[in-house]
């Protein structure tokens, strides 16, 4: 087994992620590389000369996927969501292992810290789009974290479930300038063959 390999399986992950055709991370069903499959249809064919901010980038597999597209990559974990879960280590990996597989260096920093704790202490520029996935609903304040993205881009993918969550961010987004510009059920119960949670991708948009 190669080093590589034993790593990969050796470790406890959130993000399921396709390393090679026969080498993949045993994560969440809906998370990481299914949930991207979803996240591409909502972003241009090539991000060259954007800025793409992840909030809860966990291993970091969307921050790598949009740097391979050509954007510029900042991704934003709180290793204390999960202390038993090498996510820092997971970030250091994954980077390296698709910058050795398609031999170039991907424009990417991490940061540790709860999202809206760092985008409100640090100024982080302006971003293309901001990447919310399954994540923002952990914060310690919903409308503070909404605020912040208001902030820093007119473009964001979210994917929430449950009603009151999809009800409490929509108006919160709607409070701050956003519009709904796409939506997407994601029918995860057909894709797994068990009942799971819906999940909606929505793209909002600020004018």
């Amino acid at each position: 087994m190669s080093d590589s390999r034993k790593w990969i399986t050796s470790r406890s992950w959130y993000q399921t992620i396709d390393f090679e055709d026969d080498l993949r991370s045993k994560g969440c069903d809906w998370c990481g590389d299914p949930a991207w499959s979803n996240i591409v249809k909502f972003l241009p064919e090539s991000l060259e000369g954007m800025r793409v901010l992840d909030l809860g980038c966990n291993a970091g597999l969307f921050c790598v996927r949009t740097a391979l597209k050509g954007a510029e990559v900042v991704g934003i974990d709180y290793t204390g969501w999960r202390k038993d879960w090498d996510f820092q280590e997971q970030q250091v990996f994954v980077k390296e292992y698709f910058e050795k597989k398609h031999n170039k260096k991907l424009p990417i920093t991490y940061l540790s810290g709860r999202m809206e704790d760092v985008l409100q202490e640090q100024d982080l520029g302006y971003f293309d789009y901001v990447l919310g996935i399954a994540s923002l609903y952990y914060t310690t304040n919903h409308e503070g974290i909404v605020r912040e993205i208001a902030k820093v881009t007119n473009k964001a993918i979210i994917r929430l479930r449950e009603k009151n969550r999809i009800v409490r961010f929509t108006g919160l987004f709607e409070k701050y300038g956003y519009k709904q510009e796409k939506i997407l059920r994601e029918k995860w119960w057909e894709v797994i063959g068990r009942k799971t949670d819906d999940f909606y991708m929505y793209l909002y948009v600020k004018e």
